[in-house]
């Protein structure tokens, strides 16, 4: 059975639907041609330039990220700067890229889900609210056996395969209620404090944002922007062989990218 490009962006739609996207954000095709037949599919958090190698090098004709490759208009395309490298090696291999971002975040099922299950929380909620639905960005929950803000820094921190997570707040203090936001989520922590949480697990958290929360009597555990979105990885590869099998497309192979994006490593 033949799979085109528009195939696959369909697929991903029932999963995170492009409306649940921010403004800001650039989900979908962002390089290719939806009426392009697809044979392997190469799914990563990023279509970096090792990504985008790894792809050629494994024979996949289209990639399927978390993070968009373009966020802003493309005025120029120079060969000698990164995203002209990427965008002239996507063309010249035929490979197509398709981002699901903040539609992801957002989605049931999505990033955020994915990391409220790793951590084990019960009674899950939508931590912001932007559609009439209920959905939005975050999550937070319960757990329900006894623990303190260092053993659950540690079984996070083992849970994403981290050598080191930065966190805020006393390691002995209980911990009851757990808000959480995959990527850099500062920005929500007026939430978590609202549902009353004991701590916020994010990344990208700066000095002043620290002191901020310290302020505001909530712990922060911050476990980096790659691990807290790389997980999403493993489960679209599964949701996208489950769908293409159901369609009976059984020669499309689905891979998960072997790179390592972590950017920052601990020394």
């Amino acid at each position: 059975m033949s799979v085109k490009c528009r195939d696959i962006m369909w697929l991903m739609e029932d999963l995170a639907p492009a409306k649940l996207a921010e403004e800001w954000d650039n989900p979908g095709l962002n390089v290719g041609n939806p009426d392009a037949e697809v044979k392997k599919i190469l799914v990563a958090l990023d279509a970096t330039e090792a990504v985008i190698d790894e792809a050629v090098e494994k024979g996949a004709d289209m990639i399927v990220t978390h993070h968009p490759l373009l966020f802003h208009p493309v005025k120029k395309i120079n060969y000698d700067k990164p995203d002209g490298r990427k965008i002239i090696k996507l063309i010249r291999n035929n490979i197509n890229v398709f981002a699901s971002h903040t539609n992801l975040d957002t989605a049931n099922g999505g990033t955020n889900d994915r990391l409220a299950d790793i951590i084990g929380l019960k009674d899950i909620k939508v931590l912001s609210v932007s559609t009439p639905e209920g959905m939005g960005i975050g999550r937070y929950g319960i757990l329900d056996t006894d623990t303190t803000l260092g053993i659950l820094s540690v079984k996070i921190k083992e849970a994403l395969g981290l050598d080191a997570v930065r966190v805020t707040g006393n390691l002995s203090r209980k911990i009851e209620k757990v808000a959480l936001c995959t990527g850099a989520g500062f920005e929500f922590i007026g939430d978590a404090v609202r549902a009353k949480c004991d701590v916020f697990v994010t990344s990208d958290v700066r000095y002043h944002e620290a002191m901020e929360a310290v302020d505001m009597n909530i712990a922060i555990i911050d476990a980096t922007h790659y691990a807290t979105e790389n997980i999403i990885v493993p489960v679209l590869a599964d949701y996208l062989r489950h769908k293409l099998e159901n369609r009976g497309a059984v020669d499309v192979e689905v891979i998960e990218s072997c790179v390592d994006g972590q950017t920052f490593v601990h020394i």
